[in-house]
């Protein structure tokens, strides 16, 4: 193959073939645009870690309608945990088990009740999630830990939720559900539709917590409430 050298002159610079100028932003592009998706990607973690208030670990919530429902939760002692590494299941989040059949149990649940219940969160965009009292699988649904309040009763129902970075969020997919959990303010109204009443609960607090703090599972009966938990990135 032969080939030839032109000399530049005042007439003609460029005396070679000349690449379109379209052509030669296209390498800008694409590092903008990978930049940007590193980016989005990274910031939701990154922001976190800079966060000068604790994000939402749970949220304990007062009841507040319908104010004539009374009931009282039989059993005062706090929930126990179950070990493992599937994150879809709730016996995961938490570790140091002492009772492994506590998800499995047909007693873990009073056979009168239903077998789901519904949640809402209007000010994220989360209506009529289903909530199971009989399964742990955070792929299909909400999941109630175990051996804590119905809706309604003295004491805290404690309602896992999986999520995942925030740019995923969807509502109607329960592995990413609660990703904008974190978000939630203070003030903001959760509804909760158990047997056929609608329970209100305003948020009080949001706080974060380790894996091994297992007092926020703790039933306290001095009031109604309830704590919706879901993973936040790792510090």
């Amino acid at each position: 193959m032969l080939y030839s050298y032109r000399k530049a002159t005042p007439d003609n610079p460029h005396p070679g073939r000349r690449i379109p100028r379209y052509l030669k932003t296209i390498p800008t592009l694409v590092s903008a645009l990978g930049l940007g998706i590193l980016a989005g990607v990274s910031y939701p973690v990154v922001s976190y870690q800079f966060k000068d208030i604790k994000l939402f670990g749970s949220g304990d919530s007062g009841l507040l309608s319908p104010v004539f429902y009374q009931s009282k939760a039989n059993d005062s002692s706090g929930p126990v945990l179950i070990n493992g590494l599937d994150y879809t299941k709730a016996s995961s989040w938490f570790p140091g088990s002492i009772q492994n059949e506590l998800f499995t149990s047909p007693k873990k649940v009073d056979e009168r009740a239903p077998d789901s219940y519904t949640l809402s969160i209007p000010s994220l965009g989360i209506f009529d999630a289903v909530v199971a009292l009989r399964d742990e699988d955070l792929t299909k649904q909400l999941v109630q830990y175990p051996q804590t309040a119905l809706p309604g009763q003295i004491g805290s129902p404690v309602i896992f939720g999986h999520s995942t970075l925030p740019q995923f969020f969807d509502p109607k997919k329960y592995t990413t559900i609660f990703s904008t959990l974190p978000k939630v303010k203070v003030g903001s109204d959760i509804f909760v539709t158990y047997d056929g009443v609608e329970y209100t609960y305003r948020i009080t607090k949001t706080f974060e917590v380790k894996p091994n703090e297992l007092w926020v599972l703790r039933q306290e009966y001095s009031d109604k409430t309830l704590k919706v938990i879901t993973c936040v990135p790792f510090r």
